[in-house]
Order: C-alpha cells, then structure tokens, then sequence
C-alpha cells in the first residue's frame, strides 16, 4: 500500500509551483521560496534543494511557530519571513519570493515602484520598498510586514520581491506581473522621465477590476451548474 502524504496536494502544488518560478526565469538555481497555509500548518519550500527534482516528501510541513510537523529537510531560509507575513493577516494563505532580476535591480535604485501601469491596481497601487535586512532573519520579517498593509506585493531592498494572495496561482500571477512592471519602469527610466497614473484613476481601475471579475466568477460558476445538470440526465 502506497503511504499517505501528509498535505500531499498542496505540497504537489507547491512543488510544482517553485519550478514554475525556475523555468520563467524569476529565481535562479534555488533562489527563492514559495508556501501554502492551511488550517495552522504552513507548507514550503526546502532550503538548497533543487527545483527540478522536487517530489512531494521533500516539501516542509510547518505549524505557525516554525516547528517540523512533517518532512524531514530543513524549511526554506526565508521561514520566518513566511510565518511573519502569515501571521499579519490571517486571510494570506499563499506567498511567492523571488529574485527576479528587473525587480531587485529596482530596488537599488527607489524606495517605491511608481503606478507606472494600471495593472499595479491588483496588488495595492505603487509598491513599496522595504528597508534592506539580512535574510532569513526576524528583521526582514519585520522590514517586509511594516510596509505590507493594503498592498499584495513588496519589494526588498537589494533582494527581491514578495507576492500574496488567496492562492499560489493569484501569488504566482502577481509576481509576473510585479516582474514585468519592475522591468516597464526601468526601460522607461533609461529612457527619460515616465509618467505615472494618478491615485485617483488607480482606484477606478480596481474598482474595474473587482467588476469585471465577479461578473467572470459568476459565469464560470453558472456554466459549472449547466454542466452538472447535464451530467445528471
């Protein structure tokens, strides 16, 4: 008999995910760090463990206060960065890290990405940059989760990014689209002075963003209910 996985699904996921970040170039050898939480456990990413070859058991199941619940690898080094963001808001249940390379060369350059394109609505409006701290230390936690509130993404000072949401692939599409605004942003600062939209219009396009999909939700929620009563003649 096959032996039973603890989390088996989300550790899949997270798995799965982390070699996402590796072939999109958004971390580089194994950089970076990504997790779940569920209930009271959280689920990440190991240190120095190479993506390609990640399965299931090699994923770490956490509690809240860091310790081993399953898994036999050490946790990622960014572990109590996780538990920290996760503890800030309990309705967090998925975070990405990355180092992709146009966000951190922002980083060395200002203290906030501007709202150089609507897009940047999803995650909060213009991003912040938290101060710089050694990684994998309570003072990167408390450096990233000082500027965190109202925002889903963050950028870190000489290091990387942070994406949240209610799902990895909601992380995951943020940290793209962080990635690509990071990199908008210094081409057009190469090339001059850019033009940033307005906190007014910013808080429009959220608003159509929110819109737009709840009206997506609901269509793709009343076509799964058509295909369940088709299912059942």
């Amino acid at each position: 008999m096959a032996k039973l996985i603890l989390h088996n699904e989300e550790r899949l996921k997270v798995a799965a995910t982390a070699l996402s970040l590796l072939t999109n170039r958004l971390v580089v050898n194994t950089s970076g760090n990504v997790s779940i939480r569920v209930g009271d456990h959280v689920i990440i990413t190991p240190s120095g463990r190479p993506y390609e070859s990640l399965q299931p058991e090699d994923i770490c199941v956490l509690d809240l206060a860091g310790e081993a619940v399953d898994g036999t690898l050490l946790p990622s080094s960014e572990t109590p960065l996780h538990l920290a963001v996760y503890s800030s808001d309990p309705s967090i249940t998925a975070i990405v890290h990355t180092h992709s390379v146009h966000a951190t060369a922002v980083t060395t350059l200002i203290d906030e990405l501007p709202a150089i394109h609507y897009q940047l609505a999803d995650m909060g409006g213009a991003i912040p940059v938290a101060p710089y701290a050694t990684f994998g230390t309570p003072e990167l936690a408390q450096s990233v989760t000082s500027v965190l509130p109202g925002k889903s993404a963050v950028l870190m000072k000489n290091h990387g990014s942070l994406t949240i949401a209610n799902t990895l692939e909601k992380a995951c599409e943020r940290t793209i689209t962080l990635e690509w605004c990071a990199e908008v942003w210094l081409k057009a600062h190469m090339a001059g002075t850019p033009t940033i939209v307005a906190k007014e219009e910013m808080e429009r396009v959220k608003q159509q963003m929110d819109r737009i999909g709840a009206e997506r939700d609901k269509r793709l929620h009343d076509r799964a209910d058509d295909c369940s009563c088709c299912d059942k003649t």
